[in-house]
């Protein structure tokens, strides 16, 4: 992995719009920032960017522009807000307060820096939690009806199954003899397709279980890579623009939020076994 701070003046690409631009997928273009494939800069922040440099590397020229649009507020629902009916009222000497996330209690004032920062990410964050459920399944079809995969005019693979149907593409476990190969496929008409390939060989061996664990296994680190990300983006704002209504607590439970959407089944059963135990009083 390369990462360097980002200096003043450096032209460069949040991680979502960087992928846009590539059109490739936000989970393939943090795999390569892990691997050192594509090279990414930290803001002040500590957020992920990609210099505008780099990007146009990989896309063989000129990028298209990313504009920035004003997202919306989401629903508590999506949010993951629960309202109390008893805020402001006393209990144990100790004022309720209204709002309640990620076990983490926030005021009216502080409720809208976490709406804002939260909504902010929502999208990313749901995709890697639908990410994250994925790769606890199996034997999942690809989205595509292309069975086979031709790495060269005399190198076709057979698609077995696919292990991530990505936004922009689908990462595959394919066989060719007795051989198998985890191969990511992108979109044919992305920037990032048509100047390195429509297909990338990412793992190989002659075990098909020990290979798609081994994926499984990074692509959970990935995943922890990115929620990571999307808290310093939500702490950017939080801090930029809700200083007085305590950042440090709302990002805190952004952060819980974060790490739950991407934990493994394993880590969950723990929490909530330890959240329990936690709870009885004898």
């Amino acid at each position: 992995m390369q990462i360097t701070n980002e200096k003043p003046g450096q032209a460069a690409l949040a991680t979502d719009k960087s992928a846009a631009a590539l059109g490739l997928d936000e989970f393939s273009l943090f795999s390569r920032i892990q691997t050192g494939e594509i090279n990414a800069v930290r803001s002040r922040s500590g957020e992920m960017m990609i210099l505008v440099s780099e990007l146009e590397r990989w896309a063989g020229g000129h990028i298209a522009a990313q504009s920035d649009k004003a997202g919306s507020i989401r629903p508590d629902e999506c949010l993951e807000i629960e309202r109390r009916l008893t805020g402001g009222l006393k209990r144990g000497g100790q004022i309720m307060l209204p709002y309640r996330v990620a076990g983490c209690s926030f005021s009216e004032d502080e409720m809208n820096g976490y709406c804002a920062a939260s909504s902010a990410i929502a999208a990313q964050l749901n995709y890697a939690k639908e990410l994250n459920q994925q790769l606890s399944g199996s034997g999942q079809l690809p989205e595509s009806c292309d069975f086979e995969v031709s790495m060269s005019e005399t190198e076709r693979w057979e698609v077995r199954s696919a292990l991530l149907n990505l936004n922009h593409g689908e990462i595959l476990l394919c066989q060719r003899g007795d051989e198998f190969a985890v191969i990511e496929r992108f979109n044919e008409d992305s920037p990032y397709a048509q100047t390195n390939g429509n297909a990338q060989m990412l793992w190989k061996g002659n075990d098909a279980q020990a290979l798609t664990e081994a994926f499984k296994d990074d692509a959970r680190l990935t995943l922890e890579f990115m929620a990571s990300n999307l808290v310093a983006k939500a702490q950017k704002i939080v801090w930029e623009q809700y200083p007085d209504h305590r950042p440090g607590h709302i990002v805190t439970a952004i952060s819980k939020r974060c790490h739950q959407a991407v934990a493994s089944e394993e880590t969950v059963s723990q929490t909530m076994t330890q959240s329990v135990s936690h709870g009885i009083r004898m």
